[in-house]
């Protein structure tokens, strides 16, 4: 091959691009030494491309990072190819940063450039202003009174839920939990969130469902997302050459924007507005949103933000009210003396021949409300959170400084379980929320949903609705061990907290 003259073989060019690659790759691990020792960071020592990675791969990811916290103190610094991390362990900082400091910390950190669109424009990925604004115009769609108009969606899908598990203590058949209530959370959220009824337990084969589902199957660490972590340069040249995409499957991404899409036409030429699903609710914030001069309105959405708003309020709201009752369904079938106190509450609460169960009803039940809070404690959805600084400056904390384009990583698991927070973190004990109780710790030792103005914002719902089908099945049913009930639950502590098997329970009718 001649360039310019001179000659080049093909191995020649290959060592070359390799020794070019090598030293990039020395670059970029020097910069890592060099950002730990400009901020005076402590933590384990980074290998070159995998940086700490491997400290905790094979090993139980909680107690790695138990570990970490004894050694280093409660901030100790990471890093996974050039993605550099701070790990926050203390509860005060923490504190600072969801909300004394939260103008400095608004941001969640994400790798932006390998967000597709309009995966760009969600309330996760938005930033500083932008993101200001969206969260201000949705918030209101999670409303009590908006919350109470869903409750009768929310019903007919718990009596999908329940109706099947009555077949299943008929026959005497062991119910896999995830399956039966995840399939009730997708109902509800199709239903909820775009007015669509899916059955997913007897239409497992719908596309809605079927694509749906191959986003919540993926590992959250496949190979896919470990190339972009680790070579983020590849992987940005990958996606802009052939159109790869790392973090979400194109299928459902396509599946999912035409469907919002046509159901957004389809209303705007009925001129239907009275519906009350959060696309609807965001729909008649989107409408006229552009000003005379073809800027957008800052209080309206344009159609990207609603259509990004659309796709995660369906993904996130799927994923943790699934993890949050398929756990609840194995402590009461395991603690039968919670279950008996919870039947007791739920019968003298709920009328005999009551057909639905409202909103006011089921928040007047404090023990419901205690036994599901400490679900959440054992058994956070999602075991860690982010954020980074806002605006790309660096910023200092009680000596601790948090550099800008950095993971601020904090671990929900690690706080719920602490021993100094929580006597007997590993009891399952739904008396630790009572209002006594509460009153004797800090808020923010608690934090499933995160804290401070960018906690999540469909809590509410995701509350209501596990609520709601926990007092539609024990109106019927109790939950028991079977033959496959494990004694003690093996976890898999990744970014999303999930069983290493699948939990299975027996339902016996009342």
């Amino acid at each position: 091959m001649d360039v310019f003259g001179l000659t080049f073989t093909f191995w020649t060019v290959v060592k070359t691009v390799f020794i070019l690659w090598l030293f990039s790759v020395i670059y970029d691990w020097l910069a890592v030494l060099a950002w730990r020792r400009k901020y005076k960071l402590k933590g384990k020592f980074p290998f070159p491309i995998v940086g700490t990675l491997p400290y905790i791969i094979g090993k139980d990811w909680a107690e790695a990072n138990n570990e970490i916290l004894q050694k280093y103190g409660p901030v100790s610094a990471g890093s996974v190819g050039k993605m550099k991390v701070i790990s926050v362990a203390d509860v005060d900082l923490l504190k600072k940063i969801f909300v004394k400091e939260h103008v400095h910390f608004q941001n969640r950190f994400t790798m932006e450039d390998f967000d597709p669109w309009p995966m760009n424009k969600t309330l996760l990925s938005l930033k500083d202003e932008q993101w200001k604004r969206v969260r201000n115009i949705i918030t209101p769609t999670f409303s009590a009174g908006k919350l109470k108009k869903m409750t009768k969606e929310i019903n007919y899908c718990a009596e999908l839920l329940t109706s099947g598990l009555i077949e299943k203590a008929k026959s005497g058949e062991e119910v896999d939990s995830r399956k039966h209530l995840g399939c009730y959370t997708m109902d509800v959220i199709a239903g909820t969130a775009f007015g669509i009824r899916t059955d997913a337990y007897n239409n497992p084969d719908d596309s809605f469902v079927s694509l749906a589902q191959k986003v919540f199957g993926q590992a959250s660490l496949n190979p896919s997302t470990l190339l972009a972590i680790l070579f983020p340069d590849l992987a940005w040249f990958l996606m802009k050459m052939f159109g790869i995409s790392f973090f979400f499957p194109k299928d459902s991404l396509a599946f999912f924007v035409d469907v919002i899409k046509k159901i957004i036409k389809e209303r705007q030429e009925k001129c239907d507005t009275e519906r009350t699903d959060m696309l609807q609710l965001m729909m008649n914030a989107e409408l006229q949103g552009e000003t005379e001069d073809g800027t957008q309105s800052a209080k309206k959405l344009s159609l990207d933000e609603l259509l990004g708003q659309g796709i995660i309020g369906f993904v996130a709201g799927y994923e943790t009210t699934a993890s949050l009752l398929t756990f609840m369904s194995y402590v009461l079938a395991t603690h039968l003396d919670v279950q008996k106190k919870l039947l007791d509450e739920i019968d003298e609460h709920v009328p005999d021949g009551a057909t639905e169960v409202s909103y006011d009803i089921v928040m007047e039940m404090p023990y419901l409300d205690q036994v599901i809070n400490e679900t959440l404690r054992m058994y956070p959805p999602i075991t860690k959170m982010n954020r980074t600084t806002s605006k790309q400056e660096d910023v200092e904390i009680d000596g601790y400084w948090f550099p800008h384009d950095t993971n601020i990583s904090y671990s929900i698991w690690q706080v719920h379980h602490c021993l100094g927070l929580y006597p007997e973190p590993e009891k399952f004990i739904p008396e630790r929320f009572t209002s006594e109780e509460k009153a004797k710790r800090d808020p923010f030792v608690f934090m499933p949903f995160g804290h401070g103005p960018r906690n999540c914002i469909g809590m509410r719902l995701a509350l209501l609705e596990a609520k709601i089908a926990t007092v539609a099945i024990l109106r019927k049913l109790k939950f028991v061990k079977c033959a496959e009930t494990e004694e003690n639950l093996q976890l898999i502590k990744g970014t999303f907290l999930k069983p290493k098997n699948p939990i299975k329970v027996g339902v016996v009718l009342r």
